[in-house]
This record gives structure tokens, sequence and C-alpha cells, in this order.
């Protein structure tokens, strides 16, 4: 998908934060430097104590303070989507620990919106400058080099993948994410919810390659084994997606093929060793929470 120019619709920011500490500075200056025009910011803070919301407000963000226990991966962006909704058509979500990647990285992303039929676009995340090896295989294998957009009709192709989008970098249109009721309370995968919603209502998705962020993560076993559960928790949850998409095995065999064969031409055998295991890990966590 080429950009059209600049999106001409009023765009809004929500960032959840929980004690991002000072490098959340860099991201927050990042933002000051952005192209794209923005009509509301806005951090839902769960109550930090580093002065995370002050830092926030120091470069205009509005801040919402909500108690930690109330932080919920859904209903915490559904605060934001009613808060911020009568003043902006595009709202773009982030996580505190991207940073962008140029100037430009959120106005190629809310260019996707110049389609009438693009319900929800995200962009290319690069790995963490210093990320491992694994780490920067996964956004390789999750983030290609060529832009996409995604239809229903896509389902046959990718399956589950086809509703797939990442909120630490994804913008919705508005009142595509209210006619399709908004996101209720999810502790994960609120954004495949979304992404399954919208397809389902006619809505396409767009993957923008040129919007460009830097974010990745460095899993233990215990927190994949954690995070992997809690998936197959809303899997199982949200029955209707698996019904009507897929289920998402494929992929992690197309995964762990290019982390063997990745590993192997670079001469790492002890990686492949652990892709192994943590591939493992993640599958049986996985099926548990499915259970």
């Amino acid at each position: 998908m080429e950009a059209n120019g600049q999106y001409e619709g009023r765009v809004g920011l929500a960032i959840p934060t929980l004690d991002a500490g000072e490098g959340f500075e860099r991201l927050l200056a990042q933002i000051d430097g952005q192209r794209c025009p923005l009509a509301r910011k806005l951090v839902l803070d769960s109550s930090s104590s580093d002065g995370t919301a002050e830092r926030a407000a120091a470069h205009g963000f509005e801040t919402l303070v909500i108690p930690r226990a109330e932080f919920n991966h859904g209903l915490t962006r559904q605060q934001a989507v009613d808060r911020l909704a009568k003043d902006v058509d595009v709202l773009i979500f982030m996580t505190q620990d991207v940073l962008l990647y140029d100037e430009d990285s959120l106005e190629n992303l809310t260019e996707a919106f110049g389609d009438p039929a693009v319900g929800a676009a995200y962009g290319r995340q690069l790995p963490h400058e210093g990320a491992s090896f694994g780490a920067a295989l996964q956004r390789q294998f999750s983030y290609g080099e060529k832009s996409r957009v995604v239809t229903m009709a896509d389902k046959e192709e990718l399956g589950i993948r086809a509703a797939f989008l990442s909120d630490a970098f994804t913008a919705y249109r508005v009142s595509a994410m209210r006619r399709v009721g908004g996101f209720p309370r999810l502790n994960v995968s609120e954004d495949m919810y979304m992404g399954a919603k919208l397809l389902m209502d006619g809505w396409s998705l767009a993957y923008v390659a040129g919007a460009q962020v830097r974010h990745s993560h460095e899993f233990s076993l215990r927190s994949a084994w954690k995070r992997y559960t809690e998936i197959g928790k809303f899997q199982k949850q949200e029955r209707w997606i698996i019904d009507t998409f897929g289920k998402s095995e494929g992929a992690g065999l197309k995964l762990l093929e290019l982390q063997m064969r990745t590993a192997w031409k670079n001469g790492k055998p002890l990686a492949m060793l652990g892709f192994l295991l943590d591939d493992a890990v993640k599958y049986f966590a996985f099926r548990w929470g499915c259970r």
C-alpha cells in the first residue's frame, strides 16, 4: 500500500503507562518532533510512582490516572476511546516501550485512512538496538518489508493472522471502533479482538511498512509461559475468532523454520536449541490456557 498524502482527519494519541522510567522522556521528545498534528494526546497512567504522569503532562499530554488494580488491556483502552472520540477521527495507540523510527512515523501510519474502507492500520516494528538474535528474528517474521491491506476475503489464506494488529503501534478509525462496540474487558489480545470485529463488519486492516517504530521484547521462559497461557485463555474465551478465522499453529511452524534456518546459516547451534525450548514452552503454555 502506497502513501496517498497527509491524512486530513483529526488524529489523537493514547498511551497506557506504568512506571515508564526516565527512558520515557525519549519517546515523549520524539512525539514532540512528529510531523503529524495531534488534536488530543492522552496518557492513561496506572498510578505510577516514578513521575511518569508528570513527565507526560510536561509534554502537553492530558493524563488520566487510574488505580493499578483497575487496569485492563481492553477496558483501559476503551476509556481512551470514550474520552477522545468526540474530538478525533483516528486514534493511535502506542505502548510506553516503543521508540519512533523517524519524524514521519505517525503521519505515515495515518495516511492509510485516506482509504475510507480502512478501519485500522498498524506499522512495522523493528527490533530495539541491541536486541537479541531471537527478538530480532521475531520482528522480521511478524513485520515484513511490504505493506498490505487485508479484508475478510483473506482469511482463507491467512487464517487467524488476518485479524492481526499490534497495539504497540496501531491506529483505529473511531467510527469503526464504535460501530463494532469498542473494547471489552480483556487481559490480552484486545488488538486481535478488535481486528476480528472490524473484518467481520466489512472493514479492512492495513499494514503500513513505511510507518516504523522500534519495539521488541526479551521474554524469559517464565514470562513466555505466563503470556501464552493468557493468549490461550483469550482464544478459549473468544472461541468465535477461531471458529471464524481458523487456528494459528501453521504460523508457529513457519516461525520455527525461519529460526532454525537462520541460526544454522549464522553458525549458532546453541540458538537453535534455545528456539526449540522457547517455542515448546509457548506452545504448551498456549495449550494449557486453552484447556
